[in-house]
Protein backbone atom coordinates (compact mmCIF):
# COMPACT_ATOMS: atom_id res chain seq x y z
CA UNK A 1 0.00 0.00 0.00
CA UNK A 2 1.06 3.71 -0.80
CA UNK A 3 1.00 4.56 2.95
CA UNK A 4 3.91 1.98 4.14
CA UNK A 5 7.39 2.51 3.77
CA UNK A 6 8.95 -0.91 4.11
CA UNK A 7 12.33 -1.02 6.19
CA UNK A 8 15.43 0.82 6.39
CA UNK A 9 17.35 -2.03 3.67
CA UNK A 10 14.65 -1.44 1.04
CA UNK A 11 16.32 2.61 0.89
CA UNK A 12 18.48 2.26 -2.05
CA UNK A 13 17.80 -1.25 -3.15
CA UNK A 14 17.06 -1.58 -6.23
CA UNK A 15 20.21 0.42 -7.47
CA UNK A 16 22.26 -1.46 -4.53
CA UNK A 17 20.59 -5.13 -5.97
CA UNK A 18 21.51 -3.94 -9.48
CA UNK A 19 25.10 -2.92 -9.17
CA UNK A 20 26.37 -5.94 -6.15
CA UNK A 21 23.83 -8.77 -5.71
CA UNK A 22 25.06 -11.92 -6.90
CA UNK A 23 28.37 -10.61 -8.01
CA UNK A 24 31.96 -12.54 -6.88
CA UNK A 25 31.91 -11.48 -3.35
CA UNK A 26 32.17 -13.24 0.01
CA UNK A 27 31.68 -13.20 3.70
CA UNK A 28 34.89 -12.55 6.09
CA UNK A 29 34.81 -15.83 6.77
CA UNK A 30 34.47 -18.49 4.27
CA UNK A 31 35.40 -22.22 3.71
CA UNK A 32 38.58 -22.86 1.16
CA UNK A 33 39.84 -25.90 -0.55
CA UNK A 34 42.69 -25.64 -3.56
CA UNK A 35 41.93 -22.69 -5.59
CA UNK A 36 38.15 -22.14 -4.73
CA UNK A 37 36.38 -20.12 -1.25
CA UNK A 38 32.89 -21.15 -0.73
CA UNK A 39 30.05 -20.55 2.09
CA UNK A 40 26.39 -21.40 3.03
CA UNK A 41 24.37 -18.71 3.27
CA UNK A 42 20.46 -19.42 4.50
CA UNK A 43 17.98 -17.01 5.47
CA UNK A 44 14.24 -17.90 6.59
CA UNK A 45 11.34 -15.13 7.17
CA UNK A 46 8.01 -15.92 8.99
CA UNK A 47 4.95 -14.10 9.78
CA UNK A 48 4.22 -14.25 13.43
CA UNK A 49 0.95 -14.82 15.57
CA UNK A 50 0.53 -14.41 19.39
CA UNK A 51 -1.78 -11.23 19.87
CA UNK A 52 -4.90 -12.72 22.25
CA UNK A 53 -8.04 -10.69 23.43
CA UNK A 54 -11.34 -11.12 25.27
CA UNK A 55 -14.45 -10.65 23.96
CA UNK A 56 -17.33 -11.13 26.49
CA UNK A 57 -20.46 -13.63 24.87
CA UNK A 58 -23.69 -13.78 26.82
CA UNK A 59 -21.69 -12.81 29.65
CA UNK A 60 -19.23 -15.54 28.99
CA UNK A 61 -15.57 -14.57 28.75
CA UNK A 62 -13.71 -15.86 25.86
CA UNK A 63 -9.96 -15.90 25.00
CA UNK A 64 -9.70 -15.29 21.04
CA UNK A 65 -6.17 -15.81 19.16
CA UNK A 66 -5.54 -13.09 16.37
CA UNK A 67 -2.72 -12.31 13.53
CA UNK A 68 -0.56 -9.88 14.79
CA UNK A 69 -0.88 -7.77 11.58
CA UNK A 70 2.64 -6.63 10.75
CA UNK A 71 4.57 -8.74 12.74
CA UNK A 72 7.65 -10.89 11.19
CA UNK A 73 10.64 -12.76 12.24
CA UNK A 74 13.97 -12.96 10.29
CA UNK A 75 16.73 -15.85 10.61
CA UNK A 76 20.05 -15.62 8.70
CA UNK A 77 23.30 -17.03 9.07
CA UNK A 78 26.17 -17.90 7.17
CA UNK A 79 28.89 -20.65 7.24
CA UNK A 80 31.59 -20.92 8.73
CA UNK A 81 30.98 -17.44 9.68
CA UNK A 82 28.82 -17.24 12.90
CA UNK A 83 29.47 -13.13 13.16
CA UNK A 84 27.10 -12.78 10.06
CA UNK A 85 24.18 -14.50 11.61
CA UNK A 86 21.26 -12.70 12.63
CA UNK A 87 17.72 -12.99 13.99
CA UNK A 88 15.42 -10.12 13.55
CA UNK A 89 11.81 -8.79 14.20
CA UNK A 90 10.35 -6.54 12.20
CA UNK A 91 7.05 -4.62 12.59
CA UNK A 92 5.17 -2.60 9.63
CA UNK A 93 2.44 -0.54 9.74
CA UNK A 94 0.88 2.94 8.25
CA UNK A 95 3.75 5.44 7.59
CA UNK A 96 6.46 3.27 9.85
CA UNK A 97 8.71 0.17 9.33
CA UNK A 98 10.61 -0.43 12.44
CA UNK A 99 13.17 -3.61 13.11
CA UNK A 100 14.95 -4.77 15.82
CA UNK A 101 17.40 -7.65 16.38
CA UNK A 102 20.71 -9.48 17.65
CA UNK A 103 23.85 -9.87 15.26
CA UNK A 104 26.53 -12.35 16.06
CA UNK A 105 25.42 -15.93 17.43
CA UNK A 106 28.46 -15.35 20.10
CA UNK A 107 27.93 -14.73 24.01
CA UNK A 108 28.78 -10.61 23.18
CA UNK A 109 26.15 -10.49 19.99
CA UNK A 110 25.51 -7.20 18.12
CA UNK A 111 22.11 -5.26 19.07
CA UNK A 112 20.80 -3.62 15.97
CA UNK A 113 18.04 -0.83 15.35
CA UNK A 114 16.19 0.37 12.52
CA UNK A 115 13.41 2.96 12.23
CA UNK A 116 11.43 4.30 8.71
CA UNK A 117 8.74 6.68 8.43
CA UNK A 118 7.00 8.19 5.26
CA UNK A 119 5.14 6.41 2.25
CA UNK A 120 6.38 3.81 -0.47
CA UNK A 121 6.82 6.93 -2.23
CA UNK A 122 9.21 8.99 0.16
CA UNK A 123 10.66 7.63 3.56
CA UNK A 124 13.18 8.99 5.73
CA UNK A 125 14.86 6.67 8.47
CA UNK A 126 17.63 5.72 10.51
CA UNK A 127 19.93 2.50 11.43
CA UNK A 128 21.77 1.97 14.69
CA UNK A 129 24.07 -1.35 15.83
CA UNK A 130 25.40 -1.34 19.49
CA UNK A 131 28.08 -3.58 20.25
CA UNK A 132 27.74 -4.86 24.14
CA UNK A 133 31.83 -5.43 24.27
CA UNK A 134 32.92 -2.06 23.20
CA UNK A 135 29.52 -0.68 24.61
CA UNK A 136 29.59 2.03 21.60
CA UNK A 137 27.68 2.29 18.40
CA UNK A 138 28.93 0.81 15.80
CA UNK A 139 26.47 1.62 13.08
CA UNK A 140 24.63 5.27 12.64
CA UNK A 141 23.27 5.70 9.28
CA UNK A 142 20.57 7.64 7.88
CA UNK A 143 19.04 7.86 4.34
CA UNK A 144 16.50 9.33 2.37
CA UNK A 145 14.74 7.36 -1.06
CA UNK A 146 12.40 8.28 -3.47
CA UNK A 147 10.57 5.36 -5.42
CA UNK A 148 8.22 5.06 -7.88
CA UNK A 149 7.23 1.82 -10.34
CA UNK A 150 9.83 3.32 -13.11
CA UNK A 151 12.50 5.13 -11.20
CA UNK A 152 14.25 5.35 -7.42
CA UNK A 153 16.76 7.88 -5.83
CA UNK A 154 18.17 7.38 -2.04
CA UNK A 155 21.01 9.40 0.11
CA UNK A 156 22.46 8.33 2.93
CA UNK A 157 24.87 9.02 5.42
CA UNK A 158 26.97 6.11 6.40
CA UNK A 159 30.49 5.60 8.37
CA UNK A 160 29.27 7.60 11.24
CA UNK A 161 28.55 10.38 8.57
CA UNK A 162 31.96 9.53 7.31
CA UNK A 163 30.80 8.32 3.92
CA UNK A 164 27.57 10.16 1.90
CA UNK A 165 26.01 7.70 -0.93
CA UNK A 166 23.71 8.75 -3.62
CA UNK A 167 22.07 6.09 -5.65
CA UNK A 168 19.77 6.37 -9.00
CA UNK A 169 17.99 3.11 -10.08
CA UNK A 170 15.89 3.38 -14.02
CA UNK A 171 13.98 0.66 -15.41
CA UNK A 172 14.30 0.60 -18.97
CA UNK A 173 11.73 -2.27 -19.97
CA UNK A 174 9.78 -3.94 -17.35
CA UNK A 175 9.04 -6.52 -19.97
CA UNK A 176 12.97 -7.51 -20.53
CA UNK A 177 14.03 -6.57 -17.44
CA UNK A 178 16.02 -4.12 -18.73
CA UNK A 179 17.54 -1.33 -16.28
CA UNK A 180 20.04 0.92 -15.25
CA UNK A 181 21.39 2.51 -11.99
CA UNK A 182 24.22 4.47 -10.90
CA UNK A 183 25.96 5.05 -7.23
CA UNK A 184 28.47 8.23 -5.90
CA UNK A 185 30.17 7.56 -3.36
CA UNK A 186 32.53 10.08 -1.29
CA UNK A 187 34.04 9.66 1.49
CA UNK A 188 35.03 12.61 3.62
CA UNK A 189 37.89 10.97 5.69
CA UNK A 190 40.01 10.13 3.07
CA UNK A 191 38.85 12.72 0.36
CA UNK A 192 38.12 9.94 -2.20
CA UNK A 193 35.02 9.52 -4.76
CA UNK A 194 34.13 6.56 -6.82
CA UNK A 195 31.27 6.25 -9.57
CA UNK A 196 30.05 2.61 -9.64
CA UNK A 197 27.89 2.35 -13.63
CA UNK A 198 25.38 -1.01 -14.04
CA UNK A 199 22.99 -2.34 -16.16
CA UNK A 200 20.98 -5.47 -16.65
CA UNK A 201 18.82 -7.27 -19.29
CA UNK A 202 16.73 -10.35 -19.69
CA UNK A 203 17.82 -11.64 -23.14
CA UNK A 204 15.73 -14.63 -23.15
CA UNK A 205 13.23 -15.92 -20.88
CA UNK A 206 14.49 -16.99 -17.20
CA UNK A 207 17.74 -15.64 -18.37
CA UNK A 208 19.52 -12.37 -16.90
CA UNK A 209 23.07 -10.62 -17.70
CA UNK A 210 24.42 -8.11 -15.74
CA UNK A 211 27.48 -5.17 -15.98
CA UNK A 212 28.89 -3.22 -14.14
CA UNK A 213 32.27 -0.41 -13.93
CA UNK A 214 33.50 1.66 -11.55
CA UNK A 215 35.69 4.46 -11.83
CA UNK A 216 38.68 2.42 -9.70
CA UNK A 217 38.74 0.56 -13.01
CA UNK A 218 36.98 -2.66 -11.58
CA UNK A 219 34.65 -4.48 -14.49
CA UNK A 220 32.60 -7.52 -13.57
CA UNK A 221 29.44 -9.26 -15.49
CA UNK A 222 27.23 -12.14 -14.38
CA UNK A 223 24.84 -14.68 -16.17
CA UNK A 224 21.71 -16.08 -13.96
CA UNK A 225 19.54 -19.05 -15.40
CA UNK A 226 16.12 -19.66 -13.07
CA UNK A 227 16.83 -23.60 -13.43
CA UNK A 228 13.48 -24.53 -12.11
CA UNK A 229 10.55 -22.21 -10.23
CA UNK A 230 12.57 -20.18 -7.34
CA UNK A 231 16.42 -21.99 -8.21
CA UNK A 232 18.94 -19.71 -9.54
CA UNK A 233 22.04 -20.39 -11.11
CA UNK A 234 24.54 -17.71 -11.17
CA UNK A 235 27.89 -17.40 -13.35
CA UNK A 236 29.70 -13.78 -12.56
CA UNK A 237 33.20 -13.00 -12.90
CA UNK A 238 35.26 -9.67 -11.87
CA UNK A 239 38.46 -7.69 -13.11
CA UNK A 240 40.41 -4.91 -11.70
CA UNK A 241 41.97 -3.49 -15.53
CA UNK A 242 43.70 -1.25 -13.49
CA UNK A 243 46.19 -4.00 -12.48
CA UNK A 244 47.31 -5.75 -15.39
CA UNK A 245 48.87 -8.61 -13.13
CA UNK A 246 45.61 -9.35 -11.24
CA UNK A 247 43.76 -11.95 -12.35
CA UNK A 248 39.90 -12.05 -12.86
CA UNK A 249 37.65 -13.78 -10.40
CA UNK A 250 34.90 -16.19 -10.91
CA UNK A 251 32.49 -17.77 -9.16
CA UNK A 252 29.43 -19.94 -9.56
CA UNK A 253 26.68 -20.20 -7.14
CA UNK A 254 22.81 -22.03 -6.37
CA UNK A 255 20.59 -20.15 -4.82
CA UNK A 256 16.58 -20.93 -3.93
CA UNK A 257 14.60 -17.87 -3.13
CA UNK A 258 11.15 -18.81 -2.15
Amino acid sequence: MAYRPSFYLEIGRKARDLLYRDYTEQPPMHYHYGCCDWSYDLALRSELCGSTSHEIIDNNQELVGEHVPGISAVLRFILPDPLSSKVELRYLRDFLGITAGVEGMTTNPVMSFSGVIGSSVVSLGTDLAFDTILRSFTKCNAGLSFSSPIVSASLTLEDKGDTAKASCFGLINPLTSTAIAAELKHNFSQNETSLTLGAQHEVVPLTVIKARADSTGKVGALFQHQLVSKIFLTLAGDVDIMELKSSPTIGLSLALRP
